[in-house]
């Protein structure tokens, strides 16, 4: 079975650093999900606003839908904090390579 890459990093939208960042590898759609999903309630649990079930399909789907295509930006689930009336925090998602991943292992 084939194996996809993808970067997942989670922080302020914009020119800014994320607050974490890693690489993954998944062979299924329901693969990245959990993973993504897992991150969104890590968010939800600190308070946040805006990673529901519904943004989080979306956002696998997108990445999985476009997961050869090396030239797109990050795909996002928007968040924000309870009293921010905004999104400016995101749940990030796009595409890696192979050797992104092997990389990141050596870290």
């Amino acid at each position: 079975m084939k194996s996809y890459y993808f970067f997942i990093s989670s922080g302020l939208r914009g020119f800014y650093m994320p607050d974490f960042s890693y690489c993954v590898k998944v062979t299924t759609r329901r693969e990245l999900k959990n993973l993504l999903q897992i991150e969104a309630y890590s968010i939800n649990d600190a308070g946040f606003i805006g990673c529901s079930k519904r943004s989080i399909a979306r956002l696998a789907n997108n990445c999985w839908k476009n997961r050869e295509d090396y030239t797109l930006m990050d795909f996002v689930a928007p968040y924000r904090s309870k009293k921010q009336h905004d999104y400016p925090y995101g749940l990030f998602c796009s595409m890696a390579r192979k050797q992104d991943y092997i990389d990141s292992l050596e870290e």
